[in-house]
């Protein structure tokens, strides 16, 4: 029978460890591998997914996320928008997907940022748009959306981070 060394122990260790860090890597979902997704930036996206799907669905009217005097401001005008006609506006759009996800907290509001990309119903027209949504945290509602159409040269990573 063979003695184990340090150095044959120590690799023995070290084999062992690896192996159980790769099975890890394995059952961690590919979203999460690349990067560790903060709890904020997972409740977040999960609000800004409930609002991509009450925008698909025509039928519903009541949106509970959006606060009363919800208002959008964007680039493209001078005046804001209110809730009504920034939601007929949105429904023109067919699929939304939305990347590098950022969340920072101030008080009691959880200033959110992200690229939205979006195709219309014939998927012929695409477009990219950077929005910072303002939630107001003791009522759980969109407060305020920023949005600011980016160029398709821009190329970003598709990331999701905490700043």
């Amino acid at each position: 029978m063979r003695k184990i060394t340090n150095r044959g122990f120590l690799a023995i260790t070290l084999l062992l460890s690896m192996s159980a860090i790769c099975q890890e890597m394995v059952l961690m979902p590919p979203e999460l591998s690349a990067h560790a997704v903060t709890r904020d930036v997972t409740e977040y996206k999960s609000r800004e997914q409930a609002l991509i799907a009450f925008i698909g669905d025509k039928e519903n009217q009541q949106m509970p996320l959006l606060a009363d005097d919800f208002e959008v401001w964007s680039d493209k005008s001078r005046d804001w928008q209110s809730k009504d006609d920034w939601l007929k506006t949105a429904r023109q759009q067919a699929n939304f997907n939305i990347r590098n996800l950022s969340v920072r907290q101030m008080d009691d509001f959880a200033i959110v940022n992200f690229l939205l990309e979006s195709t219309d119903r014939l998927d012929k027209e695409r477009s990219t748009q950077f929005v910072v949504d303002i939630w107001r945290q003791s009522t759980n509602k969109l407060s305020v959306r920023y949005i600011s159409d980016v160029e398709p040269s821009v190329q970003l990573n598709p990331t999701d981070r905490k700043f």
